[in-house]
């Protein structure tokens, strides 16, 4: 019995050893992922590389429709004015929730343009310049140009009345880039993409 008794002891020491070396091993693994991005020359994570948004010219690119329009701040703005300039035609509305949450967007890119290369228009569906002002006072920090988009402007830019919608047309005066939903994003890689074929970029 006292053979069997120290083979068994043996035995079980040897099961116990093995668990403990196989938890061991688990726990380093799990601590130790297979890979983490490095920063070149040091011993912290690189961040994530953020992709430009993918962007595609309209089909078939034509001159854009004519338009003029009532300015909220007072006056008219024609599609003319703005010959020899990207334009950006933002279709948006004070009740589309979707279009007032990227107005900041819209306002950060505004400010890092070039005002003698790139306008910008807010195309309003309110219908009246004195709800769009009301909206504009109650955001200061909103200095975006503003204008009331009449029916016959909506229906040639967008005709399915999808808001909100945005419209690139190059300098000279061709509409290239059609975006549906949100797309100050894509309207932003847009004009980077006009300015450096026109050599401004």
């Amino acid at each position: 019995m006292t053979g069997y008794h120290e083979r068994w002891v043996g035995l079980a020491m040897i099961v116990r050893m093995l668990m403990v070396a196989l938890v061991a091993a688990a726990l380093a693994l799990a601590g130790c992922p297979e890979e983490t991005p490095v920063a070149d020359g040091t011993d912290e994570a690189a961040p994530p590389v953020e992709e430009a948004p993918e962007i595609k010219e309209v089909e078939s690119p034509a001159a854009a429709p004519e338009f003029t329009v009532r300015l909220v701040s007072g006056g008219e703005a024609k599609l003319a004015d703005y010959e020899g300039k990207v334009l950006v035609l933002d279709f948006w509305a004070t009740w589309c929730a979707g279009c007032v949450q990227e107005l900041p967007d819209y306002q950060a890119l505004y400010e890092s343009w070039d005002r003698e290369k790139v306008a910008y228009i807010g195309m309003s569906l309110d219908g009246d310049a004195s709800t769009v002002a009301a909206f504009l006072k109650g955001r200061p920090e909103l200095t975006l140009p503003m204008a009331i988009a009449p029916p016959e402007v909506v229906d040639a830019y967008v005709p399915r009345r999808t808001l909100p919608s945005s419209r690139v047309v190059d300098p000279s005066g061709v509409l290239r880039y059609e975006f549906t939903g949100p797309g100050a994003e894509k309207v932003g890689a847009a004009v980077e993409a006009l300015l450096a074929a026109n050599g401004d970029g």
